[in-house]
């Protein structure tokens, strides 16, 4: 695109001549990431400070520029190519720790800050940052946020957005907002993890560190098969053991790294990498089960690394899988799926037969214990054939996740590489809501613009079609009030106070626990259910869920009011009616989904302002869990992305919560 000459020139009286960059070689280099796509900007901006990139994000938006925010470029999904040209934003610069406070157990970062770098600051000050994907060496905390990377550890700790709690925000049109889990309305800071960079720029971040645990035992699992290797993870799940990481890989993946970083795998096909930290009992008892169902299932070898030395250096080894499957072809392609953990054996073996038809070699590697694979082939760029077949076969496998129920990203993202496969996971209605974010934030489609939402899904994408009767009586109420265009009030079990009356919108007859899956340890329940009949359904499964014993209301009123925080991670799915009537479903039993905008996080604290929710998935556990009390809901103040998205899904502002009164918050929605 032409780049307008006063942008130039304002660019370089801002950043300096040197840091204007238009010439080919630098355009070159910032035009690809580690996938296939590659798309050249027109100008490339390095950018030095925080104020730098917020008095740039302001020119961007007053010329109504395109413009890609990029660091490392270790992305697998072409989400770092600028496909409609514009302008890319070498934030590489912005790498500082600025604060690290051990009291209050938090780090305040600029987006750049490699990962691993913060890890090694954190080493002798005894504490450490939880998410800890493979590439730490040369990743960002900016760029693990935007696409939600997790890494090993993630099973018990959670993902990157678990992991922030804070980020300083700058929206499309230039505004810098202050995001937070725990602040009152929809969770933007959740929102915005994951979106690759299409809803804005991250300026600065503040993350939780953790107190390293007295005592960690790393243990090497060897299986004649994979399936068995696979199984011994759903047992240990079953029996309430949360390691601290699970990792398995197959025999190709194996002899590569043997191979390439000496980590002293012994010869299998399957082998399993566990982790537990915490007292010296525990670890001991816990190791004991372990060893107890890897032999259960057939184990060869259960060994325990008994130095420090050890444990780095299995570790080591497992880091340089990517590296290590690179010798052996000019090029690899990485998948990114995420299935159930039941469905986990049976996904496996038919990602094996996709790869064995196109006659392709690739290695397993996977989160076991979060269901998340991801298979690496390897090729040679410069034959087409090969890239043909490579392509189609990543496509097949992506496709097979989701006909188990998965997702085609658990947290590698969409970019353009996977943007088409978004009409095979969502439905039709889905998606025009992941349409309405983009646009509620970023009217104009200037960041990173044509990434995540498929070209033509309207034609492509499948419509949902819903059969519960309860459901669609409610959704047909919807229909004829916006027909009619008169306002209800969402309602539950009526536990929250009305300010305005209107005719109520309620999800009493939603009030049915429809599965306890003690495979997945997955429940899926009914918003109207009440949280204390909840509860007592999973007691007499003998399994347990992070809910407030003293809460009086629905389930779907402790997710929109945000009355449990504790509770907010631990939604893994959700259904909801719009007020124009659209059902959408996001997630399912899976716990990692990098695919799209969260919605699970959007309905979170949106009082019902957005949708009516219908039904929720969550985490439950075999063993008791600690939860404090639900907190006073507290109503959201106005806020300028809560009244954008509520103009685009509900411009007549039909539904209408029982805490919001007409002409204040949403004044301007209208």
């Amino acid at each position: 695109m032409q780049i307008p000459v006063s942008f130039l020139t304002a660019c370089k009286h801002l950043l300096g001549t040197n840091n204007v960059l238009t010439d080919p070689v630098s355009l070159a280099l910032s035009g690809y990431d580690c996938s296939p796509s590659q798309h050249r900007p027109d100008v490339v901006l390095n950018i030095s400070t925080p104020m730098q990139l917020e008095s740039v994000a302001g020119l961007l938006a007053r010329e109504k520029i395109p413009f890609v925010a990029r660091a490392a470029g270790t992305n697998h999904a072409g989400s770092c190519a600028a496909v409609k040209g514009g302008v890319v934003l070498n934030l590489n610069a912005l790498y500082q720790i600025e604060k690290i406070d051990l009291e209050n157990h938090f780090a305040d970062v600029l987006p750049a800050t490699v990962t691993g770098d913060l890890q090694q600051a954190l080493v002798p000050l005894g504490f450490f940052y939880a998410p800890d994907p493979a590439s730490e060496r040369v990743c960002t905390l900016g760029g693990n946020l935007a696409q939600n990377a997790s890494g090993a550890r993630c099973l018990k700790y959670g993902n990157t957005s678990d992991n922030t709690l804070q980020a300083e925000f700058i929206t499309p049109d230039g505004q810098i907002h202050v995001l937070r889990h725990d602040k009152p309305g929809p969770d933007w800071l959740g929102v915005i993890s994951g979106s690759e960079g299409t809803l804005g720029l991250i300026k600065r971040l503040r993350v939780k560190i953790l107190p390293v645990a007295k005592h960690i035992k790393t243990f090497l699992a060897t299986f004649s098969s994979l399936e068995d290797c696979v199984q011994t993870v759903s047992d240990l799940i079953a029996r309430g053991l949360t390691p601290r990481c699970v990792e398995a890989m197959d025999r190709i993946t194996i002899q590569a790294i043997e191979n390439f970083a000496h980590a002293g795998y012994p010869e299998a096909e399957a082998l399993l990498i566990l982790e537990l930290d915490g007292d010296a009992a525990s670890i001991k008892k816990d190791a004991t089960l372990l060893e107890d169902l890897a032999m259960q299932n057939h184990c060869q070898t259960f060994t325990v690394a008994r130095t420090q030395a050890a444990r780095e250096k299995i570790w080591r080894g497992r880091r340089a899988a990517y590296a290590a499957m690179a010798t052996l072809a000019p090029n690899v392609a990485v998948a990114d799926g995420t299935v159930p953990r039941s469905q986990l054996p049976r996904a496996l073996k038919q990602v094996r037969q996709i790869i064995s038809d196109y006659g392709l070699t690739a290695s397993l590697l996977f989160h076991a214990g979060d269901g998340n694979f991801h298979p690496q082939v390897v090729f040679d760029a410069r034959h087409p054939q090969q890239m043909y077949l490579v392509h189609k076969a990543l496509q097949e496998i992506l496709k097979t996740c989701v006909d188990y129920g998965g997702t085609i990203s658990g947290e590698h993202g969409i970019g353009i590489e996977k943007r088409a496969l978004m009409a095979y996971q969502y439905s039709r209605q889905t998606l025009r809501l992941f349409k309405q974010i983009k646009h509620a934030f970023d009217p104009h489609n200037l960041a990173n613009p044509d990434k995540i939402i498929p070209v033509n899904f309207e034609e492509k994408a499948p419509l949902y079609e819903e059969t519960n009767p309860d459901v669609l009586s409610l959704q047909q109420q919807i229909l004829l009030r916006r027909a009619q265009k008169q306002p209800s009030l969402i309602v539950g079990a009526g536990t929250h106070p009305r300010t305005y009356e209107y005719p109520v919108l309620s999800t009493r007859t939603l009030n049915h626990v429809l599965e306890i899956d003690t495979a997945n340890y997955t429940a899926t329940v009914q918003a109207g259910a009440r949280v204390q009949d909840v509860l007592l359904a999973l007691q007499t499964q003998r399994t347990y869920a992070k809910l407030p014993e003293n809460y009086k209301g629905t389930l779907g009123g402790l997710m929109a009011t945000k009355a449990a925080p504790q509770f907010t991670s631990q939604i893994i799915g959700v259904q909801a009616i719009l007020p124009n009537g659209d059902i959408v479903q996001y997630g399912g039993k899976l716990m990692k989904n990098a695919a799209g905008y969260n919605l699970c996080r959007l309905f979170t604290g949106s009082w019902g302002a957005l949708g009516v929710i219908t039904k929720i998935i969550f985490k439950i556990y075999a063993t008791p869990q600690k939860v404090p009390p639900a907190l006073l809901a507290q109503p959201p103040s106005p806020n300028v992305l809560f009244q954008a998205l509520k103009r685009e899904v509900d411009p007549h502002y039909l539904l209408r919560s029982a805490v919001f009164e007409k002409d204040t918050l949403w004044q301007n929605a209208e």
